[in-house]
């Protein structure tokens, strides 16, 4: 049987024990703490948990979509993700916390969730990408700020086009979603408000104090409570502002999408400063009261509990791909290393002490730290694409010469049906999905004279390996200026091209000069990689200090050994530093190179973040099982007093036949 809901409960209502019914239970050894103010504080009607959490799956779709459509190759298009992850986490934070306060089993919460719901589902499959710096530094679809059209091709003029109106589309539903979700939630607040002072729970504290306006003010409707309702009220006014803005033409000027950035970021702040502001405000008056005369109402949500539910679902989006088999395995140990160090931590599992700075500045750090996970997952999804094309940029130059001399190549070249039936040949071009028949009859067609015949081989063996590199590489990931050098280089002349392919410095190479536009924004994610990294283990580390003092030696050496790794692995970026910054360059020059160029080379990136976390969860492992292994070590013998000694229904009589001893 479904349990029955009403329209809206009374969160500050008395929990379970009626105050007419105290009498009756004097004798019971649990009245104490039954009728202690913690006891009170409880929801009498707590909502149920499967609502949030397809809340919680619901807000995690929202970045999952932007970033299965996003590559986060290009450091602007990093800071355009962390800067909505940072919005949507607010998103999820703040009704969090309002949650745990006053979120009740009703129809008004049932509603109120499942709009936002909604709201999130509309946004995640609307939204295809986003970026704060349209529009203020270039126009979608081109790198220059309103460029000139009539210098750009029918192709250009289309693909700006289509980007601009996928820009617009997005920004106008993340402008409403934000503006959407800040009025439902004002309105759950004012709904708190009403209640602190018409409800049931209102009756209750009028017989009890004295309604004076200070009164009112200070105890009836917490002072938090205010500041929050003031916060939410000044934020919707900025953001439904922003969707005015993004909704007009004003919103493609500069001005308009600087002022929309700006009033973004203003509301956010608004709204956290309003939840902090309270707490602040004690803590530097040092007047904090040992016992409130009305605290806020406090439900069955678990704020650590909610956290590690959206880390779990944020660990499950990795999804491994296609790399070579150390990669996987590094990729694999990676996220098991990550879930591992943040479940089973010092403070795991347990909420801070407290409801004001400290929780706040504890919640704080779950944004880098959340935003370095998922950045990282992606990152290592990157690694797996570069790891790929470099592996076939090899095999297709060195590689597929190789497997032509193992087939007695050129003897014969001119026998169709011996060389069309090589299955050495075939079946490498097969696995790089290419038809190695139709090759052959290129190859033939270019077969003129025997003194062209080296010019047009050479010419032949370039573009096709060109073109193996291109089947390995998605074409919606080409850059404009990679797809304009390949152009230019299937048009060349087979002379050009075969000049191309003896040219030494890679530089100057048409040929490497289209593989280095094609890396470059890959490269550019294995530079960064490791700050993700490093940030995981220093938030995790940082968390746990603000959480509480460490009770012992071995739950400091834990935090320690996080904040330690975390510095080393930002050491690590010292490997871009270099004298070339080009991944191709001369044979002589390679050891020059920047070092993150030869440590991608020989594919130790994710070895080597693997390497990291696994000695620090050997590193905790060790110091988790010393640290039980000393609360186990048996107390020192007591001499025993009188107090020790169990009850005789006889007195016990000593040597010296002295009085007994109860």
């Amino acid at each position: 049987m479904g349990q029955s809901r009403r329209l809206s409960h009374d969160p500050y209502k008395l929990s379970r024990l009626d105050i007419s019914r105290k009498e009756l239970v004097r004798h019971e050894s649990s009245y104490k703490e039954a009728t202690s103010q913690e006891y009170y504080r409880k929801l009498k009607h707590p909502g149920s948990e499967w609502i949030l959490l397809f809340y919680d799956l619901a807000w995690t779709a929202t970045f999952a979509a932007l970033a299965q459509n996003g590559k986060f190759i290009e450091p602007m298009e990093v800071l355009s993700y962390f800067a909505f992850f940072a919005a949507v986490l607010w998103l999820w934070a703040s009704q969090t916390l309002y949650s745990i306060h006053f979120y009740t089993n009703d129809w008004f919460h049932f509603t109120s969730i499942f709009l936002q719901l909604f709201i999130f589902g509309m946004l995640a499959a609307t939204t295809k990408g986003y970026d704060i710096t349209a529009y203020i530094s270039h126009t979608p679809g081109s790198d220059e700020l309103n460029p000139d059209v009539s210098q750009l091709t029918g192709a250009d003029e289309l693909k700006m086009f289509a980007d601009e109106k996928t820009d617009l589309l997005s920004a106008r539903m993340i402008a409403l979603t934000f503006a959407l979700t800040r009025f439902l939630h004002l309105v759950q607040y004012l709904r708190a408000c009403y209640y602190a002072r018409w409800g049931k729970g209102y009756q209750h504290r009028k017989n009890q104090a004295a309604e004076t306006w200070g009164t009112f003010i200070h105890d009836f409707v917490h002072p938090q409570l205010y500041a929050i309702v003031i916060g939410l009220i000044f934020s919707n006014m900025i953001l439904f502002a922003v969707v005015g803005i993004v909704f007009s033409d004003f919103g493609t000027t500069v001005l308009g999408s600087s002022l929309k950035v700006g009033l973004w970021v203003g509301g956010f702040l608004l709204e956290i400063l309003s939840h902090i502001w309270h707490p602040i405000l004690l803590h530097m008056h040092e007047s904090r009261p040992k016992r409130e005369v009305h605290p806020l109402p406090v439900g069955e949500v678990d704020l650590s509990k909610r956290l590690d539910t959206i880390t779990t679902i944020i660990l499950g989006e990795a999804n491994a791909g296609r790399a070579i088999a150390v990669n996987v395995v590094s990729a694999a140990f990676i996220i098991w290393f990550i879930a591992y160090i943040y479940f089973e931590g010092p403070t795991s599992g347990s909420n801070p002490k407290g409801e004001g700075v400290r929780r706040m500045l504890w919640m704080v750090f779950y944004l880098p730290l959340l935003a370095s996970i998922f950045l990282l997952l992606v990152g290592i999804k990157n690694q797996f694409v570069i790891t790929t094309f470099l592996s076939t940029v090899k095999r297709s130059t060195h590689g597929f010469r190789e497997v032509l001399i193992e087939a007695n190549f050129p003897k014969n070249i001119t026998n169709t049906s011996l060389w069309e039936s090589k299955s050495g040949v075939k079946n490498f071009l097969f696995a790089r999905g290419i038809i190695w028949a139709d090759e052959y009859k290129n190859l033939r067609n270019s077969m003129t004279t025997a003194e062209e015949w080296p010019v047009n081989f050479d010419a032949w063996l370039a573009r096709l390996s060109l073109t193996m590199v291109l089947k390995s590489t998605n074409n919606d990931d080409i850059p404009d200026a990679a797809q304009t050098l390949i152009d230019k280089y299937y048009q060349a002349d087979k002379a050009t091209i075969a000049q191309d392919s003896k040219i030494q410095d890679p530089r100057e190479s048409m040929y490497y000069q289209i593989l280095t536009e094609l890396l470059k924004g890959s490269l550019d994610g294995v530079r960064y990689i490791l700050v993700f990294a490093a940030v995981i283990l220093l938030s995790l580390g940082l968390q746990s200090l603000i959480h509480s003092c460490p009770s012992d030696r071995y739950q400091w050496g834990v935090i320690m050994c996080r904040l330690l790794m975390g510095l080393v692995l930002a050491l690590l970026l010292l490997l871009n530093l270099g004298k070339y910054q080009e991944y191709f360059v001369l044979a002589s020059e390679t050891r020059q190179r920047a070092g993150v160029f030869q440590w991608l080379e020989v594919f130790w990136v994710l070895p080597t973040i693997a390497i990291a976390y696994g000695v620090q969860f050997i590193i905790e492992v060790c110091l988790t099982f010393f640290g039980k292994l000393s609360t186990r070590k048996p107390a020192a013998p007591q001499q025993p007093t009188a107090i020790n000694l169990p009850y005789q229904s006889e007195p016990v009589q000593n040597d010296d036949n002295s009085e007994g001893k109860v």
